[in-house]
């Protein structure tokens, strides 16, 4: 049998098989490090969309922009902004934090603050998935309190403001 041979093999060849090992672990850490720091300086900074309540059709436009992207460590990574939603005429401006798992791009997302609309609806989260490309978001929203849910959908742009333009 060839495994009883292997187990006769002399004492540095079982060394040289732990040091392979050892060399791969650390391999494997410099990679996700790596891998960690490309999403971080390849995320998006700008995002729109549109945000719709489940059995509701009124669409809501939504523009989200990072101005901060960390890792958190080797494994998540964290980005604070801002962001507005439009219905009709009415706009709303929350702040927005964004938390990345790098092993599956899962992604929670976090509204705080909002200016304009008492309202407004920030007692829970949306969670869902960052594309592998980092160019879509696609989440669902639960409200804490109640279970109410909305779905979520966002793309990268070259750039964005927290607000509508101006009209002419």
């Amino acid at each position: 049998m060839r495994h009883a041979k292997i187990a006769e093999q002399p004492g540095w060849t079982s060394l040289l098989g732990l040091m392979i090992v050892a060399a791969s672990l650390l391999l494997i850490s410099a990679v996700r490090a790596a891998d960690i720091k490309q999403l971080t300086e390849k995320l998006p900074h700008a995002y729109i969309g549109e945000f719709l309540w489940d059995g509701d059709n009124t669409v809501q436009n939504i523009v989200i922009t990072f101005d901060k992207v960390k890792a958190l460590n080797e494994q998540n990574a964290e980005a604070l902004g801002c962001g507005s939603y439009e219905v009709g005429r009415r706009v709303t401006k929350i702040g927005v934090q964004m938390f990345i798992r790098l092993s599956d791009l899962e992604v929670e997302i976090f509204e705080r603050s909002p200016d304009g609309n008492g309202a407004f609806e920030t007692d829970g989260s949306h969670r869902g998935k960052l594309s592998e490309d980092f160019q879509q978001i696609d989440a669902q929203w639960t409200t804490t309190a109640t279970g109410k849910h909305g779905q979520l959908h966002l793309r990268a742009v070259v750039s964005a403001a927290c607000e509508p333009a101006a009209e002419l």
